[in-house]
């Protein structure tokens, strides 16, 4: 891959209100015009450019978890008309198959984007990035460039998920439990997060902060009217602001906190912030409750002490009354610690790394966080 990301501290924030497809065509035609210049692209002829949509699961559009379908017309008609390739791709949670993202595509509504390639390749290569390697998706792989379309959301494990986060999406289906397994707690898996971005190198980034969601994101929270769109060349300095726009402060959200550590984004205040004024788009997202810093506190307790505590920190919590036993909790979990019997799926509290996995990719919403409670 020879993409590079420009680390820019230039972010462009700018109102949207609807998700109608003309005011988020001019929106977005207005950021792509400016991160284009930022980058310096001036030829897209034959170009294949690649649109990395949010699409976690089989969600509904309207549902706040997945890409608008607007956002997708309105970047495969601005790069088509320049002459790209433009190509949807992305890998959501669970199996990576065909057929499953042919029915994936219909629910999430990417098919009504004519201008644009739906992806049916399930090929993944290893790419290296410094001591690390990570299976990405072909298509990722192969692009001239990523337009990386991001919806801002509050998220279990990582507190936040963005522009940054969205690139998890590269990783192929059921490998994400590697990922999770392998890096098991939030810094870890934060630091690998940033590494992973660097290696996909998305250079046009977007978040779509129209109706962002709150608490327990990213796929059971509550949505939010913000009423925003934030675009920048640089992923890591779009994450910055949104974390500030969102009511997170500046080390809460440590893929933010890294990437400013490692000179990757200045701090919010040193953010060069084009169209709105940040101080019109303030607000405080309701917090989901499995990113609590009490899990990490833990780490600190003496021994006898932990095990007390341990079982007193968020957890997930299967609703037995909504569980139907597909199993697909059981398919996505890293440490392998659910399993389903008599129709319902158990977990084992001994293995569990608290990823949240199951609550993200639950089909049947049920799956809990329950608050800590500590007497």
């Amino acid at each position: 891959m020879k993409r590079k990301i420009n680390f820019t501290d230039k972010v462009y924030l700018y109102s949207c209100k609807t998700y109608r497809q003309q005011e988020v065509t001019t929106v977005l035609n207005t950021l792509f015009d400016k991160i284009c210049a930022d980058n310096n692209f001036t030829d897209f002829q034959g170009k294949k450019v690649v649109l990395k949509p949010n699409l976690l699961a089989k969600r509904a559009p309207d549902m706040g978890v997945t890409t608008q379908p607007s956002f997708v017309i309105a970047a495969s008609e601005y790069f088509s008309q320049k002459g790209a390739e433009v190509i949807i791709a992305d890998s959501p949670g669970g199996v990576y198959h065909p057929t499953l993202l042919k029915s994936l595509y219909k629910v999430c509504r990417m098919d009504e984007a004519p201008l644009a390639q739906l992806n049916f390749n399930v090929e993944s290569e290893t790419v290296k990035w410094e001591d690390k390697e990570f299976s990405i998706i072909k298509p990722l792989v192969e692009a001239d460039v990523i337009v990386n379309l991001a919806r801002m959301k509050t998220h279990t494990l990582c507190d936040m998920t963005a522009a940054v986060k969205n690139l998890f999406g590269s990783i192929p289906g059921l490998t994400k439990a590697e990922y999770h397994a392998k890096y098991p707690n939030k810094k870890v898996f934060s630091e690998m997060l940033v590494d992973l971005c660097l290696a996909n190198a998305p250079q046009i980034n977007i978040i779509d902060g129209v109706i962002g969601m709150e608490g327990e994101g990213p796929a059971n929270g509550s949505p939010v009217k913000t009423g925003v769109i934030i675009g920048s060349a640089n992923p890591f300095a779009a994450d910055c602001l949104c974390a500030e726009l969102m009511g997170f402060n500046e080390d809460e959200v440590d893929t933010v906190r890294i990437s400013r550590e490692r000179g990757l984004c200045p701090s919010v205040n040193e953010l060069k912030v084009e169209g709105e004024q940040v101080s019109a788009h303030q607000f405080k997202f309701k917090r989901p409750k499995g990113s609590k810093n009490t899990i990490g506190l833990i780490k600190i307790l003496p021994k006898f002490l932990k095990k007390k505590f341990e079982k007193k920190v968020p957890h997930p919590f299967i609703l037995q009354e909504k569980c139907i036993g597909c199993g697909e909790c059981a398919r996505c979990c890293p440490a392998e610690t659910i399993t389903i019997a008599e129709g319902k799926a158990i977990i084992n509290y001994e293995k569990c790394i608290k990823c949240f996995c199951c609550q993200e990719l639950c089909p049947q919403k049920a799956v809990v966080i329950k608050k800590l409670k500590v007497n």
